[in-house]
């Protein structure tokens, strides 16, 4: 079984992910941190600060790094089973029969969440999600023509992870994932 985690910064997706994995003993990949491999060293810190947005804008002009991580995933989600991926555009990407689920939250709970586990101010955030967003969503609809904002037509689960504890929205999942072993 193979399962994709997909939603914009501070959804929730790694929370979810690690979660998940605990429950299920899949293992996790991390598109993000994988990306982070393939970038030159020493580009960013942390995604929502200055280094972050210029590594955004980076990848914007150089998507070469972009289509090499998408490229690899592909790969991976082809030659392997029983994982969890924690991916952008890997839900529009991979046609198998993967679960795929979004995540959405509000700018103010996603940038809470980034404030708390950055340790910056809570304005700070909401000003580099915003920029962040903007960024993101402009180089996957320059790279593959998606709106990883506003399309969730390849999801099999869309859920606000901004109503619920992380508790119940691992087994609002888990009982949606257990579901679909079934048949």
């Amino acid at each position: 079984m193979k399962i994709i985690i997909s939603g914009l910064t501070a959804s929730g997706k790694s929370t979810l992910v690690a979660g998940l994995s605990n429950q299920l003993d899949f293992s996790i990949f991390s598109g993000s941190s994988k990306l982070r491999e393939f970038m030159p060293p020493k580009l960013f810190d942390f995604w929502e600060s200055k280094k972050g947005l210029d590594a955004l804008k980076f990848r914007l002009a150089h998507t070469k790094y972009d289509r090499r991580l998408d490229d690899y995933i592909l790969e991976y989600a082809k030659n392997n089973d029983n994982f969890i991926l924690d991916s952008w555009t890997a839900s529009w990407r991979i046609k198998d029969d993967a679960i795929k689920i979004y995540l959405k939250a509000d700018l103010k709970i996603r940038a809470a969440r980034v404030s708390e586990r950055d340790q910056i101010p809570f304005a700070s955030a909401i000003k580099f999600m915003k920029e962040k967003d903007k960024l993101s969503i402009k180089i996957y609809k320059k790279l593959y023509n998606i709106s990883i904002d506003t399309d969730t037509a390849p999801f099999d689960l869309v859920i606000d992870s901004g109503t619920l504890s992380i508790s119940d929205l691992r087994d609002l999942c888990l009982d949606y994932i257990r579901k679909r072993q079934i048949n």
